[in-house]
């Protein structure tokens, strides 16, 4: 990937993660909460792509988003493992709220990963300008 495209592609994927943010705090507002936890977790999701392609890494599923986040990013100490871990439990979490059958999530469960996932985009981006 040359680095006029990692940039382009970095900042498409941080402006989709920003507007997957605010579509999952007005579904929450709205108490739509099953709803809401896909967005929470695809706002993440095109946040890590972002920081993966500002690397060079093109991941070619959500496997590979985690995969490769851990390799370069929590292995090599810039996120803690932490970070990791609650996006591999997001990811588990909107598969069951959009496919999974009696999947319950409470107003505070979503206020929760939604604080969670703002902090950590504003992480990535904090790491993003620092480079």
């Amino acid at each position: 990937m040359k680095d006029e495209n990692r940039q382009k592609n970095r900042d498409e994927e941080l402006a989709h993660a920003d507007e997957s943010l605010k579509a999952g705090a007005l579904l929450i507002e709205n108490r739509l909460y099953r709803e809401a936890l896909p967005k929470l977790y695809y706002a993440l999701f095109h946040a890590l792509k972002a920081l993966l392609f500002t690397e060079g890494l093109e991941p070619r599923s959500h496997e590979g988003v985690s995969h490769l986040f851990n390799l370069h990013f929590v292995r090599t100490g810039h996120f803690s493992d932490e970070r990791h871990r609650f996006y591999r439990r997001l990811m588990k979490y909107r598969h069951e709220a959009e496919y999974g059958i009696g999947f319950e999530i409470t107003e505070k469960d979503c206020l929760e990963w939604h604080t969670e996932v703002t902090r950590m985009i504003d992480e990535i981006k904090t790491f993003l300008h620092s480079r």
